[in-house]
């Protein structure tokens, strides 16, 4: 599958709220939108405080959320 680097190290935006988890490292995501990057590096976002990496190869993709009496799947929004 194809990798592109990103304008900008992003690992999650918000769709509702405009925020997002950045790094300082480059990301690279793939056809399917999961995201990758190597650490070690800091995730910072708006709403919380920084979270430290250890070195590592890392993949960011959304959650998925499960509602079973609909019986349906969606990706978590921010």
């Amino acid at each position: 599958m194809a990798k592109r680097k990103l304008d900008r190290p992003v690992l999650a935006e918000g769709e509702l709220t405009g925020h997002a988890h950045r790094v300082d490292v480059d990301v690279y995501e793939d056809e399917g939108g999961v995201r990758e990057f190597s650490g070690p590096t800091t995730v910072t976002h708006e709403e919380h405080g920084p979270i430290a990496l250890p070195r590592d190869d890392y993949l960011a993709d959304r959650v998925i959320e499960t509602d079973h009496f609909a019986d349906e799947a969606r990706r978590v929004t921010d």
